[in-house]
């Protein structure tokens, strides 16, 4: 496998000046289509908020969007300015390695756990690949957001065709 450059913005979402208590209906959800033929998909999160948190959740759906499942969530931005950029690298094929690490008496262990839409803790990875062209990004903010807060989340891809 290559590289395959550049990279093609299948979603670019501006949620400036959002208002109001913590999330609405837990959050706020962006859904967009993958091409057929994606390689990989890398997310971008970039946050200014001034009191609270905020974080981004990637998810996927095998239903053609009816049901989306967590597959990978940020780190929780909290008192940022917008400079420092949350990343997450999504696979096509093949499962993921869900970071939450476990350990009962003296073994430590790692595997896969729920992957219903928002299990998933901050820096968390389900194990699910992609599932389906269906796919959404979610935004959760954990306090009021006013006017000067904002969030900025790119999703990209990469694909074998010239001109996806």
């Amino acid at each position: 496998m290559s590289i395959r450059l550049p990279l093609k913005t299948v979603l670019d979402y501006d949620d400036v000046g959002q208002t109001g208590a913590t999330s609405v209906a837990g959050g706020v959800a962006k859904a967009f289509l993958i091409p057929q033929d994606t390689d990989n998909v890398v997310v971008k999160f970039t946050a200014s908020v001034i009191a609270g948190t905020a974080d981004v959740t990637f998810q996927t759906s095998d239903d053609g969007g009816t049901t989306y499942y967590d597959v990978a969530r940020t780190s929780l931005v909290s008192n940022a300015n917008n400079t420092t950029a949350q990343w997450l690298s999504i696979p096509v094929v093949g499962a993921g390695v869900r970071t939450a690490v476990t350990q009962s008496a003296s073994v430590i262990s790692a595997g896969i756990g729920a992957a219903a839409a928002s299990t998933l803790a901050g820096q968390q990875v389900s194990g699910l690949p992609i599932l389906g062209q269906a796919n959404r990004i979610f935004i959760r903010y954990s306090a009021a957001v006013t006017s000067t807060d904002l969030a900025r989340v790119k999703v990209l891809v990469n694909s074998q065709s010239a001109t996806a």
